[in-house]
């Protein structure tokens, strides 16, 4: 399809660091002026200054390289200097600890955890008032939100533009909009979600949900008899990029059946056609930067 994104599989610290610098709503709103290539440089020349610094001595040495740009008060610089590092900081952490790094298996996951009471997905505390908390944690639960709310963000905006080529140009645009809305976020995360819905899209373009359903069967090994009551929650005519929408009325249908016999494989059918369709978008992220 001639698609190709900058989706760096080994990011440069200094690179990272600048990506924290400038989705900073100070540096958005003009309050910290810099060049992209004069500061790369600096922050290579100088890694046990910045890049390998602790907070104490990042913070020193930050202040000292922006005295000359910076039109804030020193309180502010201060906050800005701190919530700077802390940015960088979990950027770091995302690479090297698996456990924190996006999945679009997890959206899914929780999609399926929340969707019985609709209205604990609009809040961390209906989640938790619900008594529904025994698997996941607090803490884990606003992250996941953060980055659920990051990836709808992203998909409106591939809804708006209504073209690959276009939005894949737009891609630095896309992604600084969406990090300067969602601080907790890492950069790392905004892009694999970019590649994601890049994926989805592309392949939207070519396929739809009628065809999903078809690899789906053929995979698991399933007859049209044993999907009987499965396939007619999935509109064949429907477009890949409407999945989610389907899967999460699905959920809620299956949810409201008494039929206890039948649904617990119902339920393994629903999740390892959710299963299929994530590991389809995967492969295609995957190779999305080989792709020219």
């Amino acid at each position: 399809m001639g698609i190709s994104v900058n989706k760096n599989t080994n990011p440069s610290k200094a690179g990272l660091l600048w990506k924290s610098i400038e989705r900073q709503p100070e540096v958005q709103l003009g309050l910290v002026r810099l060049n992209k290539e004069v500061t790369l440089r600096i922050l290579n020349n100088k890694p046990l200054e910045f890049l390998e610094a602790n907070r104490f001595d990042f913070s020193r040495n930050m202040k000292e390289f922006l005295k000359t740009i910076v039109t804030m008060e020193a309180e502010k610089q201060e906050y800005f200097i701190f919530r700077l590092y802390d940015c960088y900081f979990r950027e770091l952490k995302y690479i090297e600890e698996r456990s924190s790094q996006f999945s679009i298996d997890i959206l899914f996951q929780v999609i399926e955890t929340l969707t019985i009471d609709k209205e604990s997905i609009q809040s961390v505390e209906g989640y938790f008032s619900s008594g529904n908390n025994d698997s996941i944690s607090r803490a884990d639960m606003e992250n996941i939100l953060n980055h659920m709310k990051a990836y709808n963000f992203m998909a409106s905006q591939f809804q708006k533009v209504n073209s690959i080529k276009k939005s894949v140009e737009l891609s630095d645009k896309i992604i600084l909009k969406a990090a300067t809305l969602n601080p907790m976020v890492t950069i790392l995360s905004l892009e694999n979600m970019f590649s994601l819905i890049l994926a989805q899209n592309i392949l939207a373009s070519k396929y739809g949900l009628r065809n999903l359903i078809s690899g789906w069967m053929e995979e698991y090994g399933f007859t049209p008899d044993q999907a009987i009551r499965i396939i007619p929650l999935f509109p064949l005519d429907a477009s890949l990029n409407d999945f989610r929408a389907v899967y999460t009325k699905a959920i809620q249908t299956l949810g409201q059946k008494e039929d206890l016999e039948n649904k617990e494989m119902d339920l393994f059918m629903l999740r390892s056609i959710c299963n299929y369709f994530t590991s389809w978008l995967n492969r295609v992220a995957n190779q999305l930067p080989a792709a020219a």
